[in-house]
């Protein structure tokens, strides 16, 4: 088994999180999500607190900021390093996220080139989640192109699902123009990613049970389909944050609900889709099986 713990699970999700729910706020201020989207402003406030807490633990897991704290500042130096490119991204994202909440506080529209920038470093520390277990060869299960690209999906998943989680509560309630259409257009979109995120689930999961990527792997992804996590890979991935997400969303594209049954459904629905990939990610930490 590897030795990565909880501290790299709670920063692979809250950086998949942050970027996401940037990326949310983003899309809305753009009109992609529908017209008088009311998420065009909690994913600003999302994003940099989740950044800066799950950046604290991975420095936590790494034990460098106490044991060598000046070694913090010579990873800056270390161009060649994956980790350092994740240093610099998550550096710049932090301060962009800080400053676009700045601007969303007071009421101002994101300057459209600091938004660009924020949605671009958004991607990266999306990509970067997986990037950082992908490039660890001695775990073949991880090394795999997939796995950036599954923590890509999932970001923009659980980012979307937070930001409408906290709009709910956000914005103000009497901003009925448009609601309707920015819903069914936001449903739309968590179809979207949630079909990409099952299909490249399966994807993963297929290329290590058929040997592709060795034993190692093989081995890893037999304990997520039948061994100790299949449990929590079943019920809390599959089942909570994936199908009933699904079928709540499907089923919402085509017809109105009442608005206070829509409400509770939909929050119960983000809190599945957040569950599903916290535990998307605890389980591909845990699962993994090294390979000398």
């Amino acid at each position: 088994m590897y030795h990565w713990g909880w501290k790299i699970i709670i920063y692979l999700f809250l950086g998949g999180l942050g970027a996401g729910a940037y990326l949310t706020s983003f899309a809305a201020q753009k009109g992609w999500l529908g017209e008088n989207s009311k998420l065009g402003r909690a994913g600003y406030f999302l994003s940099g607190p989740c950044i800066v807490i799950g950046s604290l633990l991975l420095f936590l897991d790494l034990g460098i900021a106490f044991s060598d704290p000046l070694g913090v500042l010579r990873m800056f130096a270390n161009i060649t390093s994956v980790m350092t490119w994740g240093i610099y991204i998550l550096s710049m994202f932090i301060l962009v996220s800080f400053l676009s909440a700045y601007y969303t506080g007071k009421n101002r529209k994101v300057p459209a080139m600091l938004s660009l920038l924020g949605a671009i470093l958004a991607l990266g520390t999306g990509a970067y989640t997986g990037v950082l277990l992908a490039v660890v060869t001695s775990v073949p299960f991880w090394n795999t192109f997939l796995l950036p690209l599954l923590f890509v999906v999932s970001a923009l998943s659980t980012g979307l699902a937070a930001t409408a989680l906290c709009a709910h509560f956000l914005e103000n309630k009497g901003k009925q123009g448009g609601e309707q259409p920015s819903e069914a257009k936001t449903n739309k979109v968590h179809l979207v990613f949630l079909g990409l995120e099952s299909i490249l689930i399966m994807m993963l999961l297929a290329f290590a049970l058929t040997g592709t990527k060795g034993t190692g792997a093989a081995a890893s992804a037999h304990m997520l389909t039948s061994g100790s996590l299949a449990l929590p890979f079943w019920l809390l991935v599959v089942a909570v944050g994936l199908v009933f997400p699904l079928v709540y969303y499907s089923v919402s594209a085509k017809e109105r609900q009442r608005k206070l049954a829509s409400f509770f459904n939909g929050l119960s629905t983000d809190f599945a889709v957040l569950i599903g990939g916290l535990t998307l990610r605890a389980t591909i930490v845990l699962c993994a099986v090294r390979v000398f």
